[in-house]
């Protein structure tokens, strides 16, 4: 990647095993009940924000300017921390957009940041 190889940290969430968290009715039916699939969307939620708060910015690889749900919750847990937050495309929400600090390439989003102190993205 190349922030890596610009020296910075890169922390990037491990995706969830479950699917359409924000949408149950689409989770396979039968394969697992509704409370072990809850327990490990916690998990994972839970999981992504220690990310942010382990970080110096939030930078949101937001393919095709999507954001779900649960980014949302992500980007007002980095407004709470005072995180600057990046995204890699325009997002469509215009209250979001308030949040976002710059729409940056990942090798744009190094040459900003290169005097981070701790170099964690």
């Amino acid at each position: 990647m190349m922030l890596r190889r610009m020296g910075f940290t890169v922390i990037v969430p491990q995706p969830s095993h479950v699917r359409h968290g924000h949408n149950p009715e689409e989770l396979k039916k039968g394969k697992y009940d509704r409370a072990t699939l809850t327990k490990w969307e916690g998990e994972g939620a839970f999981s992504h924000l220690l990310n942010i708060r382990n970080c110096d910015a939030v930078y949101i690889f937001n393919k095709g300017s999507y954001l779900g749900p649960a980014v949302t919750v992500e980007i007002g847990y980095s407004l709470a921390l005072n995180k600057p937050i990046f995204a890699r495309a325009q997002v469509r929400d215009i209250t979001l957009t308030n949040f976002i600090k710059a729409v940056v390439s990942p090798v744009k989003l190094g040459e900003l940041l290169k005097n981070l102190p701790g170099k964690r993205v």
